[in-house]
């Protein structure tokens, strides 16, 4: 007889994996430099000074590469 069940260890992979989740946001919060450029890069694609990573990959040849 198995200790779990087929959906208990479905349910507990997905557990760890959200503490996971979970324990890397946390780390990312306590870096405030990390968080600072989160936030310039947000604001930098709500002003639209971004582009696909697709034509950036054109334009350097790498679109093969992946």
């Amino acid at each position: 007889m198995a200790l779990l069940t087929v959906d208990e260890k479905e349910l507990l992979v997905k557990a760890v994996s959200l503490m996971d989740e979970l324990r890397e946001t946390l780390e990312v919060m306590q870096d405030s430099e990390l968080v600072e450029d989160l936030k310039v890069a947000l604001r930098e694609v709500e002003e639209g000074k971004t582009r696909p990573l697709d034509e950036l990959m054109r334009e350097l040849n790498l679109e093969e590469e992946y």
